[in-house]
């Protein structure tokens, strides 16, 4: 019996063996601590930004366009304000303006676009203003840094309808569709999810733009890899989980809920481009830096 005994000791790992194991338990539950008291830390500075002047802001925009507007679905359309992904500097102020086409004498795209731009540039405050841009949308530059993007839209078939990509024809839309969906995938996460975008939409700044995604392709990104997530649910888990499953997904064009496009990424070209390689490989590396981080500096260096 003593032998069968000692032979169960020896097969068994050391008491060295048990012991490092423990210290090294200790050491990741310690760092796990720290590194989600920074987050949490980045995640309060993320959400001290100023509400009420982009409010005011936007009322300002709707006086400018007075009669002219039909309804302005303040932060709705696309908007990171709307899903409260907003990060201060990273993300546009998106807002959906519904036209009179009528009043402004605007039967095509382009022409209500340029009818908009013109009404604003005639009701805003100059001294506040940088530029007014147009292109796809109507883009209110301030001279604080910060900027509103507005979305023209008209009624058309009992729907809304926004210029298409040529800014020719229109497109039928569905300014709810994704908005409820990221609602949706935050629910079932216990709200941990917008969480996750804002910090990532925050590390991703450190990044060129040229790689890095654009504020609603992430939040796409976003509810792709946590959509069936079973995961830890705290920052640095799920921050982390969104690096590397978005490096793999932003291979492949993503659909668009909205029905704005039929993709929200269709100019990264097709499944496999170089572009798509290129956005691929920098997430990639940020996914691998949180993987291998073993210190709570390292990850304070991603924020700066």
């Amino acid at each position: 019996m003593g032998g069968s005994g000692g032979g169960g000791l020896h097969s068994g790992r050391s008491a060295s063996d048990l012991r490092e194991e423990v210290e090294r338990s200790l050491r990741e539950t310690q760092l796990d601590a720290e590194v989600n008291a920074l987050l949490n830390e980045q995640l309060a500075r993320i959400n001290g930004r100023d509400t009420d002047l982009i409010n005011r802001r936007l009322d300002e925009i709707t006086d400018a366009l007075g009669e002219s507007l039909e309804e302005l679905e303040r932060l709705l359309y696309g908007g990171s304000v709307a899903k409260h992904t907003y990060v201060d500097g990273l993300s546009d102020v998106d807002s959906l303006v519904v036209m009179k086409p009528e009043v402004m004498d605007a039967d095509t795209p382009q022409s209500l676009i340029n009818a908009m731009s013109r009404a604003l540039n005639e009701g805003l405050d100059k001294g506040q203003i940088e530029s007014i841009e147009t292109g796809f949308a109507v883009t209110v530059k301030y001279k604080d840094g910060n900027e509103v993007q507005l979305l023209p839209a008209v009624e058309r078939r009992g729907g809304l309808a926004i210029s298409d990509r040529s800014g020719e024809g229109w497109s039928l839309i569905r300014p709810r569709a994704f908005q409820e969906r990221l609602t949706a995938v935050n629910a079932s996460h216990d709200g941990r999810v917008v969480p996750t975008i804002k910090l990532a939409k925050a590390v991703a700044e450190s990044l060129r733009e040229r790689d890095r995604p654009g504020g609603y392709h992430m939040e796409a990104l976003a509810v792709d890899a946590f959509n069936g997530y079973n995961g830890p649910r705290n920052n640095r888990a799920m921050v982390t989980h969104f690096f590397e499953r978005a490096a793999e997904r932003i291979k492949r064009p993503l659909a668009d809920a909205t029905g704005q496009s039929k993709r929200i990424d269709e100019a990264l070209g097709s499944a496999g481009s170089a572009e798509r390689q290129r956005l691929s490989a920098a997430l990639a590396r940020i996914g691998a830096q949180m993987r291998s981080a073993s210190s709570v500096e390292q990850w304070r260096t991603l924020f700066e």
